[in-house]
């Protein structure tokens, strides 16, 4: 079974091989999604009389050829008012593959606009959930996976329901009683759907979750189509357990002003997703420039340490993938600013074996890895390998300049930089965070994000914070030949940019020194001296530039992403859970007003801080989260305190 839906043609209409049912009408698709999704919705009015800065959130199950999406980007462009939002939601198990995607759409000239923009980000779409763009104002978070496993991970309410599975009678796990339950779960009073069936099914499980069934006339051919309102339950839908220190309290501040402190990736993703959003975003950096610490690297690279594990850490890097590798191709220059050449992860352990055994065996898509044995690998690389090696061929991989996409990720004109300014404290007074530079306050602001890395614990409202300083070095070869792709092992070595590439790099975790290290060379050229001697062996460590800079990092490898607590009522509100991790609670504890972090992402800040600077938008915003409940628990600062407390008994 591949990963990607197989479909066939009949008559230029595409047919799932799988189901055995039409994409859409063979009368015409585009009308039939006019007709059935947005009439019976009343989406055109209900549009039209949005208020500024309004969000309006449209759940499909179904993404199918996103047909029902780019007729409703359409329609919102032409009847929306400025400075409104909208948020589509939509959940497909069996993706399109990008080409028969495209082929799809072609047929319809009328969405050309729409569709170009949907298929330069329709890409990498791997298990979870994917946040694509659309002029700032506009989000697609797309969901890879099954309806019945991911509805429940939603958490915010939806206005607007395009029931569009295949038929009831051929894909029976997109009308079941639990989906219809979650569907009210995540409905208001004034929720309406509408859906092409009028399957007797389909009607029963509605009015059992509490919605209205009006019948109507179906589209051309079809004798009756269904559509209502959320009206009330009649059982309660069951609710996700969340522990109560990481329950989502919606608060959504009046005034769209940000101050971040931090001017590196985690700083500068976080205001570029909040300026498209269309808020006012000062960055405050120490620094004489952005990008001077972790994030300014000679070079850098996309990457995971991949695994077939269902954990956090792999949604994540779901997530993150493929929104940090559209960023960079949208923001950055190819083969200045970086080059999409591709990486290759060795083999070089029996436990490295296993792992790429088990992600070979998971079934994800083709155009994200591929096993490469050591022939292909040397074909790949221009260079012979000392050791019988395989490994995983990545051939979206990517190397850049991280200093240029933080730049780049800045230069908006909502965002003020202000560099060599260095934040020192921070109180909240008169509803607004107040931040001072020794003593003298430099501005005020309705809202505060930290992105500052391990330096937070610096500020009084997170001193407590349980944060690693993680020392790094780098080298830097001055030789312009080298590997063509990014070989990844112990280490990694890069293709050279400008004369030079980079081998890199260690993780020292007791000194905070900035010295450049003879012996950290050393190590990172002991990773590669044995598999590559004839590209290294003339390189000696006193040959070597390189950087020196220090991640931050959780021990549990996650970054912290959102709100966050006072630590002292933290402490005492849950003090219980000390004696007993899984003491219950009544009432959660307040979170410190309008202050969130993006900290902590390691070494992996290209990969996680962008679609993490997405969450804190969401957060904000408040609204639908890029990320599953599950995730989003999981990068909660607040796990942190809890963990403090139960192990340390602080």
């Amino acid at each position: 079974m591949t990963y990607y839906a197989e479909i066939s043609w009949e008559n230029d209409i595409p047919i799932s091989n799988k189901f055995g049912d039409v994409y859409f009408s063979k009368a015409s698709g585009l009308e039939e999604t006019k007709y059935v999704f947005h009439k019976h919705n009343a989406l055109a009015e209900r549009f039209s009389n949005l208020k500024e800065n309004q969000t309006f959130t449209i759940g499909e199950t179904g993404f199918g050829s996103g047909l029902n999406f780019l007729a409703t980007l359409q329609l919102w462009r032409n009847t929306a008012p400025a400075n409104t939002r909208l948020h589509f939601i939509s959940i497909e198990k069996y993706p399109l593959h990008p080409d028969n995607l495209k082929r799809i759409l072609a047929f319809f000239p009328e969405i050309a606009e729409e569709q170009n923009e949907l298929l330069t980000q329709y890409y990498l779409l791997l298990p979870g959930f994917h946040r694509l763009s659309f002029n700032g104002n506009i989000e697609l978070t797309l969901i890879i996976g099954d309806i019945a496993g991911t509805l429940p991970q939603l958490e915010h309410k939806v206005d607007a329901w395009f029931l569009d599975g295949f038929s009831p009678a051929k894909n029976t796990e997109m009308w079941t009683e639990a989906v219809f339950g979650q569907i009210a779960r995540l409905s208001h009073s004034n929720t309406s759907y509408a859906t092409f069936t009028s399957s007797s099914l389909v009607r029963k499980g509605l009015v059992n979750a509490g919605f209205s069934v009006i019948k109507t006339k179906g589209f051309a051919f079809k004798r009756e189509m269904i559509h209502g309102y959320y009206m009330s339950p009649q059982e309660k839908p069951e609710t996700p357990q969340i522990k109560i220190w990481l329950e989502h309290q919606a608060v959504k501040p009046s005034q769209k002003e940000v101050a971040i402190i931090g001017g590196g990736i985690s700083g500068a993703a976080t205001a570029y997703s909040l300026a498209k959003r269309g808020y006012k975003v000062i960055i405050y950096e120490k620094n004489p420039f952005l990008a001077m610490e972790a994030s300014g690297n000679y070079q850098g690279m996309l990457y995971a340490s991949w695994s077939a594990a269902d954990i956090p850490a792999m949604e994540l890097s779901y997530n993150g993938y493929r929104y940090s590798h559209h960023l960079i191709r949208s923001l950055l220059s190819e083969s200045i600013d970086y080059t999409e050449c591709g990486l290759i992860q060795l083999a070089q352990t029996d436990e490295d074996k296993k792992r790429q055994l088990q992600l070979l065996n998971k079934g994800l898509p083709e155009d994200f890895f591929q096993y490469v044995n050591q022939q292909q690998i040397e074909e790949l690389i221009g260079y012979k390998l000392n050791e019988a090696l395989d490994g995983l061929y990545y051939p979206s991989g990517i190397w850049l300049k991280p200093a240029q996409l933080v730049k780049m990720l800045a230069t908006h004109p909502l965002i003020t930089i202000c560099t060599n300014v260095e934040i020192t404290d921070t109180n909240w007074l008169d509803d607004k965070w107040h931040l001072y530079s020794h003593e003298k306050q430099i501005t005020a602001a309705p809202i505060l994000i930290l992105a500052n890395a391990y330096a937070v614990n610096q500020f009084k409202q997170t001193k407590n914070l349980p944060l690693r300083k993680i020392r790094g070095q780098i080298s830097i070869v001055p030789q312009s030949s080298g590997v063509k792709r990014i070989l990844c092992g112990k280490g990694y070595i890069t293709p050279a940019v400008d004369g030079k590439y980079t081998l890199g790099a260690t993780f020292n975790f007791n000194t905070d020194s900035n010295d450049i290290k003879i012996e950290e060379h050393q190590e990172n050229l002991a990773n590669f001296n044995n598999l590559l001697s004839p590209l290294l062996d003339d390189i000696t460590p006193e040959k070597l530039s390189g950087q020196v800079n220090f991640r931050s990092s959780p021990h549990d490898y996650l970054p912290a992403v959102g709100p966050i607590s006072d630590f002292e009522i933290f402490a005492n509100t849950y003090a219980r859970i000390k004696q007993d991790r899984k003491a219950k609670f009544r009432e959660p504890c307040q979170k410190l007003p309008n202050l969130y972090l993006n900290i902590g992402h390691g070494a992996k800040g290209i990969l996680t801080a962008p679609i993490c600077g997405e969450i804190i938008a969401d957060y904000i915003e408040d609204s639908q989260l890029s990320c599953s409940s599950k995730l989003r628990q999981a990068l909660h600062p607040d796990r942190l305190y809890a963990k403090l407390i139960c192990e340390k008994g602080l």
